[in-house]
């Protein structure tokens, strides 16, 4: 079975519905053909390299898309053209409307140090000319700073003509699922990020990319999703410890721990995360044991919640036990997602993350890090 380390993003772009587009122009007995070109970033042919094509139906997504096999595939050429012929049947639903159709190159021999980009479109022809796509090696690069690591890429808009919606920057556990899911962050058009070292915890960062969105701007339009080759620098200099690991921690509205949540496991969600059915989660805290410990900071990894708190953002506490918290010694402003929260320097052996905003309904995290000394 064919690992595909990249997919997984571009897939759980299309793949989380099985979106429907408009309806076909052609009969189900019709022959579709979808044909291009690949090029290297110099806008060399890319040949004898393979192009995987995925139909997003739920018919695919529970055979090939759970196997990361591709519905079919072709090698392109010494031009770097490729060409698959599809029957209208396998491109629409019964109600003749049609499947959108992810065009990527892969690589069925792993290892996942070539960059690609993915076309996204749906079926509006018998004869669909897929644009010409060049690829992005992007460059990244990491330089170790201090206690910092700055992560940098270069700009697509050489390969692309143009700069995307944004750049999403995104690092891989090495105990992980498939995907990566240490750490995602938004980046706009920026192309250089500075985060802590720490917030990597025991050389757990595998290695990082960075994603490059074009959404096709309507129904009858190409989308497209680049992605860079991978930096697989050791993020070292940590100026903390990581205090939690598989320590117990506990959750709002439940009496048992929740051992998912210091495991030192990112993904697969939900296998190695903390997930909670309770719609009344507003706080969850970690015991770091019997002996005391200088806490300085707390990150929280793919946090999830379910309502929108009039008061966004969490505060940290730090206790000697569980009924006395005392003031915040920390806070944020963020709703979700990825974060940390630093810069403060406090003993004890309770830590508990609150959301501002009672009852908003914390859904579950990937991992929740203590750091100290």
């Amino acid at each position: 079975m064919r690992k595909l380390f990249f997919f997984i993003t571009v897939a759980l772009l299309v793949y989380t519905a099985c979106n429907t587009g408009p309806q076909a122009p052609f009969d189900k007995d019709d022959e579709i053909v979808i044909h291009g070109v690949y090029q290297d970033p110099s806008g060399n042919p890319y040949a004898q390299r393979w192009v995987g094509f995925w139909i997003n139906s739920p018919a695919s997504f529970f055979t090939n898309f759970l196997g990361l096999d591709p519905e079919s595939q072709d090698r392109t050429d010494s031009t770097g053209t490729y060409t698959e012929t599809f029957m209208g049947a396998d491109l629409m639903n019964a109600a003749g409307a049609t499947y959108q159709i992810i065009v990527m190159h892969y690589d069925p021999d792993w290892p996942d140090t070539t960059a690609t980009v993915a076309a996204l479109f749906y079926p509006l022809a018998t004869n669909i000319a897929v644009p010409t796509m060049k690829l992005w090696r992007g460059n990244p690069a990491t330089v170790l700073q201090s206690n910092n690591a700055a992560f940098h890429w270069t700009k697509i808009s050489h390969t692309h003509g143009a700069e995307p919606n944004q750049y999403t920057f995104q690092v891989k556990a090495s105990q992980d699922g498939p995907s990566y899911t240490l750490w995602q962050q938004a980046m706009g058009l920026d192309t250089t990020l500075i985060l802590p070292a720490y917030i990597f915890p025991n050389n757990y960062a595998k290695k990082w990319r960075v994603l490059a969105d074009f959404p096709a701007p309507d129904e009858s339009s190409v989308g497209y999703v680049y992605l860079t080759d991978p930096d697989t620098t050791q993020i070292t200099g940590q100026q903390y410890q990581l205090l939690s690991l598989g320590r117990n921690c506990y959750a709002e509205a439940y009496s048992q721990t929740f051992p998912n949540a210091t495991d030192g496991k990112w993904g697969p969600w939900p296998t190695y995360c903390a997930v909670f059915t309770a719609t009344n989660v507003s706080w969850v805290y970690v015991d770091l044991g019997d002996t005391l410990h200088t806490v300085n900071a707390v990150a929280l990894y793919d946090l999830g919640i379910t309502a929108v708190p009039p008061d966004s953002g969490f505060e940290v506490y730090v206790s000697d036990d569980t009924l006395s918290w005392g003031a915040p010694v920390g806070e944020n402003s963020q709703k979700n997602g990825y974060f940390y929260i630093e810069g403060f320097s406090a003993m004890g052996r309770f830590i508990k993350v609150e959301a501002k905003s009672d009852n908003i309904g914390i859904t579950g995290f990937r991992e929740i890090c203590v750091f100290g000394q």
